[in-house]
């Protein structure tokens, strides 16, 4: 099986194809009810796009940084840094429950057309950094990710699209338990 970061092409259909399961997740639940959290302490669907915009946008500052970065990575941390299978699996299901870290968790009174507009300029954003960036970048850089580890840049972008899919899957979950609170 080719891995999605061997091929351009397939990364960029992989992280269209993520996006657009979200939106539509997104899009099911009721315009009047996306502000709205599951009450068990969970975030609404409109906090859920706006983590995932900050998370993608914090992406794209990455990549465009690393160019200013020293290529000092050796053989063995680079392929350290790539997406496995186990760290794949652990993105996408949500069997562990994470605590996203300060800096990526929604604000509070964002609207929900508010972090749509966020999503797709974060979206335009990491896009933009990725297809500028020198593929020496993309492999030869790592930067830690705070749950699984090192990563290089090329293996975040990947990274994003599974973690729309982590956050697919919440948005239906948060869908359903408003459906049955009604």
């Amino acid at each position: 099986m080719t891995h999605p970061t061997d091929s351009v092409p397939a990364l960029l259909a992989l992280l269209q194809v993520e996006r657009e399961q979200l939106l539509a997740q997104f899009a099911a639940i009721p315009v009047d009810q996306r502000a709205v959290a599951d009450g068990a302490g969970g975030w609404s669907a409109a906090q859920i796009i706006e983590h995932v915009a900050r998370v993608e946008g914090n992406v794209a500052r990455m990549i465009a940084k690393g160019a200013e970065l020293p290529l000092t990575a050796t053989f063995d941390e680079r392929q350290a840094g790539l997406l496995t299978d186990t760290r794949i699996r652990w993105v996408r299901e949500r069997t562990t429950k994470v605590d996203a870290p300060e800096r990526v968790r929604p604000a509070v009174g964002f609207t929900p057309d508010d972090a749509l507009a966020q999503v797709r300029a974060s979206r335009a954003a990491v896009l933009e950094a990725f297809t500028a960036a020198d593929p020496a970048v993309l492999d030869g850089v790592i930067v830690p990710h705070p749950f699984i580890g090192p990563l290089t840049l090329r293996a975040w972008m990947e990274l994003i699209a599974h973690h729309d899919a982590r956050h697919a899957e919440q948005m239906t979950a948060l869908r359903h338990a408003l459906m049955h609170s009604r």
